[in-house]
């Protein structure tokens, strides 16, 4: 899979996502020998997303583990982490973005570029400007925070990302912040695994809008909810959930294209709404 971290930091919503492997190529001139089709020849082997998620922005901490499956030499690719923008204006939302590989410090290069997805199938990502075939309401800006890695074919390589990004928000006092796993599908097969750890600062378990939760609230009635269900969490404590996917192809499992934390409105709360 060609993975994109997709960053998408609208100006009122906050969608984070994986490390991607840029194809820049697909228009264009394409990396010799290191993609296979559509996907990357490096698979993501494993992920795990820590998240902090507080009253006005989230910290997230990323560690990816990739192995190539390329025979007979490194595969060289462009890992770029996105932040999604609204306009050729935006500056983006990610802030004190750090960016390990192998433990070791690597300074980032941004550049600006595009993301675009339709609701099915691989992503597609590159640098300049989009190619003028792609339907206009799939295309949307990004800066690419974009590294250089060889990935060796007997060891596995670590990528880590570290950063600070606003939270999403409404005028019905709701607070959220999304995470993408669908760029994942850019790199080779499926995401072996993904853990997920949020640790919640300033809020509680029973303050997020789940639809199978304690609140005889509809979260549908407000503009965001929290997704997957409660169910596939294991709460940990009352500040804190984790869960974990196995083997997933999130270009084709559409309930394993990511997870959003979002809050009660502090209006559906007044209100009482009922289900």
């Amino acid at each position: 899979m060609r993975i994109l971290f997709l960053l998408a930091l609208a100006a009122a919503t906050t969608a984070l996502a994986n490390d991607t492997s840029i194809n820049s190529g697909a228009h264009g001139p394409s990396p010799l020998g290191e993609f296979a089709a559509e996907e990357s020849v490096v698979r993501m082997v494993s992920e795990t997303i820590a998240i902090r998620f507080g009253k006005e922005e989230s910290e997230v901490t990323c560690r990816f583990t990739f192995r190539s499956t390329k025979q007979g030499g490194a595969a060289n690719q462009t890992v770029g982490f996105p932040d999604l923008l609204e306009m050729d204006s935006d500056t983006g939302r990610i802030r004190k973005l750090e960016t390990f590989v192998d433990g070791k410090p690597v300074e980032a290069k941004k550049v600006r570029g595009w993301f675009a997805t339709g609701d099915w199938g691989t992503p597609k990502s590159g640098f300049g400007a989009p190619p003028p075939e792609l339907p206009a309401g799939e295309v949307q800006l990004a800066d690419f925070f974009a590294i250089e890695v060889a990935f060796p074919p007997d060891r596995d390589v670590i990528i880590e990302r570290h950063y600070l990004a606003d939270n999403g928000g409404d005028t019905m006092g709701t607070s959220w912040f999304s995470y993408t796993t669908h760029t994942g599908a850019v790199w080779q097969g499926t995401i072996g695994k993904a853990e997920f750890r949020v640790k919640l600062d300033g809020w509680t378990v029973d303050d997020l809008a789940f639809e199978d939760g304690p609140q005889k609230l509809d979260p549908r009635k407000q503009s965001g909810w929290c997704s997957p269900n409660l169910a596939e969490w294991t709460v940990v404590s009352p500040t804190e959930l984790t869960m974990t996917w196995k083997d997933f192809e999130p270009a084709v499992h559409k309930t394993r294209r990511g997870i959003e934390i979002c809050t009660w409105s502090q209006q559906m709360l007044k209100a009482g709404a009922p289900r």
